[in-house]
């Protein structure tokens, strides 16, 4: 029942680091695709309504390496609610506010009043109620007035997360185009993991490749966080705990509402 990718770098990565790791998770989740990244300010979005692997789009993106980012969101879906897949119903969903394109991508279900939660300015296009809870999120991040940059407004967000929670299974990612938030379901669905990783950049690697763990010997070298609904590789990865929303900025863990602050620290600075 979909899986969510995420990368936070410090610099600019190509997409065919993961992108081909990832692509394995479509054939059980047929009903479509998703890529966000930010070239720049603005975020890009890629998305099919159908199976990972069946058009040439996702050819070019797992071989592509002109395509970079420092943030890239992933969705894989296998839909539980409505009707034929849709491009309205795909994942990630984009919306602008206060001058930032913010990304959502979701996993699970969310049932009962989520129909009736306010909505305000934003609107959802299709009928998911991944959508609708994003539009809702958004509103409120409005009505608060503030950008998601310091841990105030993160311990905020986590709030808002756990409350859209209490409707159903919620893992999420959501992006502000500077930084990677990762809310982990607070009764431990479907699973939510993480690992750091270096890497030298130029250098075309598979994700398994022990080489992508290097020491920071000079500028070359570049590190940040992958996020999977379930671990890419064998070994390397660690579990969110249930309802932690973990904050990734520039390859670095800022914040973890359930780690110390000294923790977060060892886990951007450790050789995964």
């Amino acid at each position: 029942m979909c899986e969510l990718m995420g990368l936070s770098f410090a610099r600019p990565i190509s997409a065919d680091f993961s992108i081909r790791a990832f692509a394995d998770r479509g054939k059980e989740n047929a009903d479509g695709w998703g890529l966000a990244w930010y070239p720049d300010r603005a975020v890009a979005v890629v998305k099919e309504p159908v199976r990972w692997g069946l058009t040439p789009y996702t050819a070019f993106l797992e071989n592509y390496p002109g395509l970079r980012s420092a943030l890239y969101i992933a969705h894989v879906r296998r839909k539980t609610t409505g009707s034929e897949p849709t491009h309205a119903d795909t994942h990630p969903f984009t919306r602008e506010w206060s001058g930032r394109d913010y990304c959502f991508a979701h996993n699970g279900t969310l049932r009962g009043r989520i129909g009736e939660l306010p909505l305000g300015r934003f609107h959802p296009v299709g009928r998911t109620d991944s959508e609708r809870a994003f539009c809702h999120l958004m509103e409120s991040l409005a009505r608060r007035g503030d950008p998601l940059a310091a841990t105030e407004q993160w311990q905020g967000l986590r709030t808002e997360l756990a409350r859209l929670n209490e409707l159903g299974q919620l893992n999420c990612l959501l992006s502000d185009g500077e930084r990677l938030f990762c809310y982990h379901d607070q009764a431990a669905y479907k699973g939510l993991t993480f690992r750091k990783i270096y890497m030298q950049d130029g250098e075309k690697r598979r994700f398994a490749d022990d080489e992508v763990k290097l020491d920071l010997v000079d500028d070359d070298v570049n590190h940040g966080f992958v996020i999977a609904t379930n671990p890419l590789t064998s070994r390397g990865w660690l579990r969110f705990q249930p309802g932690e929303l973990i904050v990734l900025e520039g390859g670095s863990m800022r914040y973890s509402s359930h780690r110390s602050p000294a923790d977060a620290l060892v886990l951007s600075l450790q050789k995964g």
